[in-house]
């Protein structure tokens, strides 16, 4: 049974994972990081994560750098909760499931200095999902926070991220690894050509991807991770219970640009289809009619103020109210039907057009009144 939430402060109380994800460029990351700060003020020991690489994170809580290790954060005022992050270090993070998991000194350095290896945890495509995952994990097994906000990279990569747990599964199947590791494997691509001239093409086409010449290493990786993989399915098939059950909540950050908001319709069936929860929306950058009264009206209001204070020069601002109260009227029609299609128990959110970008605490704070206005 899901938990019933009304408002973003509910989500932020009822749930210890919270995956914020959205379309590049609305504002995702400094969401996430003012839920974070929200919920440490609100006493919860609260961990912010991100999976983007770009420094975003960092930029909005006005640090100078963040790293694959979690990094207290300084929010005056907390009474008792506290407030971490962390940006995924895609390598450290795979050296650290290695370190944690070889079953042997000769093991791990074995697949550390391995070359397929170290393509796979720099480059390989989607490797970065797969470590967000783990990490995850480990910071939700740890117990050492009570919530755990996830900062995702824009909408089509954030659905990476939702199916990397069956991604995990798919490419550690045991079949394929099996097959990887017969001895024949382990002589060289053109011995394996011999064997097998499809297998030989395929292969030839591996090499050129990855640029290892010699594919002994790849079956040298696969002998040496087996005993790695023993425990990955079950890891897997926690988290994605985990990213499905009622202590995750999923909150979709859009803007009201109908592109956007496009994408976001599409990441919300996405979530459906996939049985996890979305739990709130937050619309930010949002231009809103002058008390709902109407583009005619307002401008007919506030026309003649204007005009006997400022004279001939008034006509430009009334021109550019006008223009305003058009943004704004768009922006509310296209929210009020987007808000319509949502589920009951969604909370909705609608923060306003900041002058400036936030690049500090006192800043996310200010979004407060706002985002936990219920």
């Amino acid at each position: 049974m899901s938990k019933s939430t009304t408002s973003l402060g509910d989500v932020l109380q009822k749930h210890s994972i919270v995956v914020c994800a959205g379309s590049g460029g609305v504002g995702k990351t400094t969401t996430a990081a003012a839920l974070a700060v929200y919920a440490a003020l609100a006493g919860r020991r609260t961990m912010v994560m991100t999976i983007d690489p770009a420094k975003r994170l960092a930029n909005a809580l006005g640090v100078r750098t963040l790293g694959g290790i979690d990094a207290a954060v300084s929010v005056d005022g907390l009474p008792r909760g506290r407030l971490s992050a962390m940006m995924l270090d895609q390598k450290g993070a795979w050296d650290e499931m290695v370190e944690r998991h070889a079953p042997s000194a000769e093991v791990r350095e074995k697949i550390l200095g391995n070359r397929f290896y170290q393509h796979l945890s720099q480059s390989f495509a989607g490797s970065q999902d797969y470590m967000a995952i783990e990490q995850l994990c480990t910071l939700h097994t740890g117990g050492d926070y009570d919530l755990i906000v996830v900062d995702t990279p824009p909408t089509r990569h954030a659905l990476d991220f939702l199916e990397a747990p069956q991604r995990i599964a798919d490419f550690l199947d045991r079949r394929i690894i099996k097959w990887f590791v017969r001895p024949y494997f382990s002589a060289s691509w053109s011995t394996m050509r011999l064997v097998n001239r499809t297998a030989g093409f395929l292969f030839r086409r591996l090499e050129d991807a990855t640029g290892i010449s010699a594919l002994v290493e790849v079956s040298e990786f696969f002998t040496s991770m087996s005993g790695l993989f023993e425990g990955f399915e079950p890891r897997v098939r926690r988290v994605y219970d985990l990213l499905r059950s009622d202590e995750t909540a999923f909150v979709l950050v859009a803007s009201p640009e109908e592109q956007v908001l496009v994408e976001a319709e599409y990441f919300c069936r996405q979530v459906r289809e996939l049985g996890m929860g979305l739990r709130a929306v937050v619309f930010n950058r949002v231009h809103r009619e002058a008390g709902g009264t109407g583009r005619a009206r307002a401008v007919d209001a506030v026309a003649p103020v204007l005009r006997r204070a400022l004279g001939n020069a008034a006509e430009t601002m009334i021109e550019n109210f006008a223009r305003y109260e058009l943004l704004g009227r768009g922006d509310g029609l296209r929210l009020d039907a987007f808000r319509a299609q949502l589920p009951r128990g969604v909370a909705v959110a609608e923060v306003p057009n900041f002058t400036s970008d936030i690049h500090s605490v006192a800043g996310l704070r200010s979004m407060h009144p706002y985002l936990f206005s219920d």
